[in-house]
């Protein structure tokens, strides 16, 4: 493939932030590709900020706004909390099943439930082109369904395999099912799936993964530090060969919508530093509170709009 016909056009959007209340005005970066795009190349955009929904590829760069930061995990190196160790027992009975980008009906229609309940938008206003624009052959989904007999679908997730780990894309689940924090579930077992796939889109196709895996890697990564003190297990994560990592997607902090992808932690957040001659924009933090005092401390355009 040559790269004249990689994308079709490259242009750049107004409009009204999505995420934020006080309505200013943005401006979205956006790339349209045609055809199938090669691993390399998307991955590269990836992991320099860029984010897709359907073949649109798209980054932010707003005026006088700077707060949509990519931001990924490590499976490694995530520190838990009581709360998500909660939600590791509460889903060891989850089966995760991953399948090809195909249109399924059973997706659809969980699709609209999530849709209405979550963001109340209208069930006329959700069509199948909708939500095909989640499909794309570059991607895979994972199914999220219990262990009983029926194996009743919980939730659905739209993942991108990259060269260095996976990007998450969509996720949404049954709403009766909200008492089980699927979503940060998914997080956690994202995060582990991309922590072992080589080659992710051709190991993961067609299998199935308990939930019990999830929380049985974990506790074996606590079991492995209580040998050794913070620096030295925070020094073993930094310097890991085997660098693959989770992508959220954008954390918008003081955004009710974003700011819940700051809290598993550590997470490195791509803020390019214009003082510093440092190629690679990530910067690795242990909490959300570190990472709001030191973009403070930079006066991170936007920032004082939504963080007192």
């Amino acid at each position: 493939m040559t790269s004249e016909n990689r994308y079709v056009l490259y242009f750049q959007v107004k409009g009204t932030c999505p995420y934020l209340s006080n309505n200013h005005s943005t401006m979205m970066n956006l790339l349209i590709f045609q055809d199938e795009v090669d691993s390399r190349l998307y991955s590269a955009l990836i992991s320099n900020g860029w984010r897709r929904y359907g073949k649109e590829i798209y980054r932010m760069e707003c005026p006088g706004c700077k707060l949509c930061i990519p931001l990924r995990i490590k499976a490694e190196s995530i520190q838990l909390t009581l709360s998500l160790n909660r939600i590791l027992k509460k889903n060891n009975d989850i089966i995760i099943i991953s399948n090809p980008p195909e249109f399924d009906e059973e997706h659809f229609r969980l699709w609209q439930r999530y849709s209405i309940w979550k963001h109340s938008i209208p069930l006329k206003d959700l069509k199948e082109d909708s939500y095909k624009n989640l499909l794309e052959p570059w991607s895979l989904i994972f199914e999220y369904r219990d262990n009983s007999k029926c194996r009743k679908l919980l939730a659905v997730s739209h993942v991108d395999p990259l060269d260095d780990g996976l990007s998450s894309v969509y996720f949404s689940f049954e709403p009766d099912a909200r008492g089980r924090s699927l979503g940060f579930f998914s997080i956690l077992a994202e995060s582990y799936l991309s922590s072992f796939a080589k080659k992710a889109k051709h190991l993961l196709l067609n299998k199935e993964i308990k939930g019990e895996s999830v929380s049985h890697f974990y506790e074996n990564r606590i079991q492995h530090k209580l040998g050794r003190d913070d620096a030295k297990s925070q020094a073993a994560d930094n310097d890991s060969e085997d660098k693959r990592y989770y992508y959220l997607g954008f954390w918008v902090p003081g955004a009710s919508k974003m700011d819940y992808k700051a809290r598993i932690s550590p997470f490195e957040i791509a803020i390019a530093d214009e003082n510093i001659d440092d190629p690679n924009p990530w910067k690795r933090f242990l909490s959300e509170k570190e990472a709001i005092a030191y973009l403070s401390k930079q006066k991170w355009q936007g920032l004082s709009l939504t963080i007192p």
